[in-house]
């Protein structure tokens, strides 16, 4: 069917006009249109390929690498302390089923050499949404004490970068990167809007948490405002690091439950992908859905209690698992999926209580990993990560180039030709990996990559210190203080390599104290 007409009928449904007279509206419509169907340029206006908000590259919006197709949507799941061996695609033993992961990872491509930007929440967060190193800043979880947004407003994020690009910017979760609070982190004003969260950010909506699930008090958010105060008491059950647990006491909100935070914020995507494909618009959308689980409390819901038969966590990851699937069916559904780069990955890895309980269960949350959560080695930051976007990346497939989450924002930049030194520098830690994503190479051959301030990777080189080095001047430390590893021959990090290569253990040591010299802490 001619093209002007497919179009004239289209926007004649959806907005419903009365065409009295259908022949002159289509001579009146024709001379609007250029030779492809689009809307020609009136002085005044712009079309919607060429559509720029302020900010915004000098490329044309809406156009990508390599491709006139139409941008994609972008939506991309973050679990939250879920660990490298607790899906199937990352450790054929894992314990814990995992179905919808493991089909997510047949539709699409797997990292098996991913990393979080850091090995804990707030700077893994901050690192995969600006592109910034956090050990750049000094961006550790404590920071939130001071009570001041994490991100700064120079700072740009991935929903800054996608809102140039003409999309609609939504968030789901979990948050923690903290608020403008007057300097005072527990001092939650419920009748203040909540400046410098998600809204201050670039995103267009919020509907999340302020922090973990856990952390008192516990309410929802939306947008810049609270939906109900806290004013019922309740508690959860805390494990000790030393063994044993405490009961945690603070105030809710009458419409906030535990065990139902995870399926509320599943429902709200769902809806949110479904109302898009309803509303039949032009206009991609990047949904930012921060899981808050299997981040403790373990409270799955009734649907998931006992299903796994290895405990509550094991039950909490399976209970992800199906949120994966759920928002993966939501796409598919609405057929949004065809143009879809749907993302899955973690913050960091699994805690120590998972790591330590799971294990006598015969899992490990971490799988062939080092360590856990907060620790330099590879446990704490090497993550699960699956790319699918039919028909762009090969599915079935497996990479084991080396990247980063502040990688991201750079590989965005590149597949929407923005500028990322002129319009987003900010971003100096991001380094593209778009022809791993789209199969055109297999290798990323990044810079070095700082694991916290005292670990280096270049290569399948690392560097890592020995013991707790965070009151220790980074600068001053001696090659005799850090561990060489080779990854590649030596992925669980067990052999010491320092004394048999100590030119390499040099090279590291000093771009790492390079770097840290560097640095400009918030």
């Amino acid at each position: 069917m001619d093209p002007v007409l497919v179009l004239t009928q289209r926007r004649v449904k959806n907005l419903q006009i009365t065409v009295k007279k259908p022949l002159l509206f289509l001579i009146s419509l024709y001379a609007l249109l250029d030779a492809s169907g689009e809307p020609r340029a009136t002085e005044g206006s712009a079309s919607s390929s060429q559509r720029a908000t302020e900010g915004s590259a000098s490329t044309s919006p809406l156009t990508t690498e390599g491709s006139a197709s139409p941008p994609p949507n972008i939506v991309l799941i973050l679990a939250d302390d879920l660990g490298y061996g607790d899906c199937g695609v990352t450790n054929p033993e894992s314990k814990i089923k995992t179905p919808h992961i493991d089909q997510l990872a047949k539709e699409g491509l797997s990292f098996s050499d991913a990393h979080s930007a850091a090995s804990t929440c707030t700077p893994s967060r901050y690192g995969l949404l600006t592109g910034i190193n956090p050990v750049r800043t000094g961006v550790l979880n404590t920071l939130l004490a001071k009570g001041k947004p994490i991100i700064s407003e120079k700072e740009k994020t991935l929903a800054h970068l996608l809102k140039d690009q003409g999309y609609a910017t939504h968030m789901i979760g979990k948050w923690h990167l903290g608020f403008d609070m007057d300097g005072k982190k527990k001092d939650f004003d419920l009748d203040q809007a909540f400046i410098g969260g998600p809204i201050d950010r670039g995103f267009d909506s919020f509907f999340g948490i302020h922090s973990s699930p856990g952390a008192f008090p516990l309410f929802y958010l939306k947008d810049r405002k609270a939906v109900a105060k806290p004013s019922e008491k309740t508690s959860w059950v805390k494990m000790k690091i030393g063994g044993g647990t405490a009961t945690i006491h603070g105030l809710k909100s009458p419409d906030f439950e535990l065990d139902e935070a995870s399926p509320t914020f599943c429902q709200r995507a769902v809806e949110l992908i479904k109302n898009h494909a309803d509303t039949n618009t032009d206009q991609p959308f990047f949904l930012y859905y921060a899981s808050p689980i299997p981040h403790s409390p373990w409270v799955p819901s009734n649907a998931f209690k006992g299903k796994s038969g290895h405990g509550d966590y094991a039950d909490f990851v399976m209970q992800l698992d199906d949120i994966v699937g759920k928002i993966n069916q939501a796409l598919k559904d609405t057929g949004l999926d065809q143009n879809t780069l749907l993302i899955f990955t973690s913050d960091n890895g699994p805690g120590p209580h998972a790591t330590r309980l799971m294990a006598k269960k015969d899992h490990l949350s971490a799988g062939p990993l080092r360590e856990s959560k907060a620790s330099i080695y590879e446990g704490g930051h090497r993550v699960p990560f699956i790319a699918k976007w039919p028909e762009k990346v090969s599915a079935g497939t497996q990479t084991n180039a080396t990247i980063n989450f502040t990688d991201f924002f750079a590989t965005l930049a590149k597949l929407f030709k923005a500028d990322l030194a002129t319009t987003y520098p900010s971003a100096t830690d991001s380094h593209s990996f778009l022809p791993v994503l789209l199969g055109s190479s297999k290798d990323h051959p990044r810079p070095a990559m700082i694991n916290g301030s005292y670990s280096i990777r270049q290569g399948t080189w690392k560097l890592s210190s020995k013991g707790n080095k965070k009151r220790t001047d980074v600068t001053k430390i001696k090659t005799g203080q850090f561990e060489l590893h080779n990854l590649a021959d030596d992925l669980a990090e067990q052999h010491d390599l320092s004394e048999d290569q100590p030119k390499k253990a040099k090279q590291l040591l000093d771009q790492l104290q390079t770097f840290i010299k560097q640095r400009s802490l918030k």
